[in-house]
């Protein structure tokens, strides 16, 4: 992407709601199934973080000596990222990576694609860069449970108020601080006014927002002939996530270390219910 690209969303709000020095907190931010999935990552891989934002789920991998890189179309998003983790990154759009087919042995997706214009085709593209036989984890927002509601409902009041002068200061009074306190009793205190606004904008205000059901991520498994090997639901939650591997013409052992995490990860799922 040239010089000459609009300011995008996430220049203005980046999703930065993640001190950098949490190497001790990274299951209060990332879910049980990508930390499984990093955790056996063989170092040698090549890491995709596709939609990285300011680098929540890189520092993770950067951490662990994981040779990574982190793709975003925010400019600013990209900086803060390089700037935390000395990690590369890359300012590139999800619908058009510049990247040759097959580049990476893992790509995480992290909710990403639901914000993009064509969220199937952002998909294919991210399959597209993943080689035959890697790994990717993809999470985007469930079409089901409270968040759609909040987002149709009193989103549409929150962003109609913000597009206001006049009425900016009533958003922040009767929604953004209501929403502050509640993400910094539930936090215990961590989170900032800062990191709390920027999920807010996140939430209500970012302007595109698709709301994916399973069956219709797993037909686009099927067309890009990619394997669920584990699902999780996170029930209560607003995110679903999928474990996918690439098929192959024969099965790798990579492939087969996948599945054994997914069964482990579904029994212990069984053990605790």
């Amino acid at each position: 992407m040239g010089h000459t690209e609009p300011t995008t969303f996430y220049d203005q709000h980046p999703f930065d709601w993640v001190p950098p020095d949490t190497s001790d907190a990274s299951d209060l931010f990332v879910s049980r199934a990508l930390l499984e999935l990093i955790e056996n990552i063989e170092t040698d891989s090549l890491v995709l973080d596709i939609g990285c934002g300011p680098g929540r789920v890189l520092g993770v991998l950067a951490r662990r000596g994981i040779r990574c890189i982190g793709l975003d179309r925010s400019r600013v998003s990209v900086g803060m990222a390089a700037e935390r983790y000395h990690r590369p990154g890359v300012v590139a759009d999800n619908l058009h990576l510049p990247l040759a087919d097959g580049t990476a042995d893992v790509v995480i997706s992290d909710g990403v694609i639901h914000h993009t214009e064509n969220p199937r085709a952002a998909f294919a593209e991210n399959c597209r860069v993943l080689k035959p036989g890697g790994q990717m984890y993809l999470a985007v927002y469930k079409d089901s449970g409270r968040y759609p509601w909040l987002y149709k409902y009193p989103g549409a009041l929150i962003r109609s108020g913000l597009r206001r002068r006049w009425t900016k200061p009533l958003v922040t009074l009767l929604a953004q601080v209501p929403y502050y306190l509640v993400h910094y009793i539930r936090s215990r205190g961590r989170r900032t006014w800062a990191g709390a606004q920027n999920l807010f904008y996140d939430y209500f205000v970012t302007p595109q927002v698709a709301f994916l059901p399973r069956r219709v991520v797993q037909d686009w498994c099927t067309q890009q002939r990619a394997r669920v090997v584990l699902y999780d639901e996170n029930r209560g939650g607003n995110v679903h996530s999928f474990c996918l591997v690439k098929e192959s013409l024969a099965a790798t052992p990579r492939d087969s270390g996948v599945a054994s995490i997914a069964k482990s990860s579904m029994a212990a799922r069984r053990g605790a219910a």
